[in-house]
């Protein structure tokens, strides 16, 4: 075997057997919701699978404001962490009061004790200002 193969079989050995690669969207790399200038609201598509750390969104809000969510595709679960970290789900309301500036995390994953747990989605969220 010349030096070249051994490197590349030596390489591809270690990608194997070393940690997953991280993907955006997942918990250490939550995707960064943005919304254009002059909109409250964004239309985000993904795909939830089997064995994938998926699909956390980052988004930034105020006190006051009311965060509106719909998904629709597979079956899922949705958790909300919020800026003190602390966190509710999974199964949480379509729209929630948010009380602090910051920084919320929501993520929907699969929801395996039901049937179609997996494929693509649509996730659309608002974000209201305060009354």
């Amino acid at each position: 075997m010349s030096a070249r193969s051994a490197l590349i079989l030596a390489t591809a050995a270690a990608l194997i057997a070393g940690p997953a690669l991280a993907l955006p969207g997942d918990q250490a790399h939550p995707i960064a919701v943005h919304f254009r200038p002059g909109t409250d609201s964004i239309q985000l598509t993904g795909e939830l699978k089997q064995n994938v750390d998926c699909c956390y969104y980052r988004i930034k809000a105020h006190a006051g404001q009311v965060l509106q969510w719909r998904f629709t595709g597979p079956a899922y679960r949705a958790v909300i962490t919020y800026p003190d970290g602390s966190a509710e789900g999974p199964g949480i309301p379509n729209a929630i009061p948010l009380d602090k500036d910051g920084v919320y995390i929501l993520r929907f994953a699969p929801n395996l004790m039901a049937d179609g747990a997996f494929g693509r989605f649509v996730l659309t969220i608002t974000i209201l200002a305060p009354k």
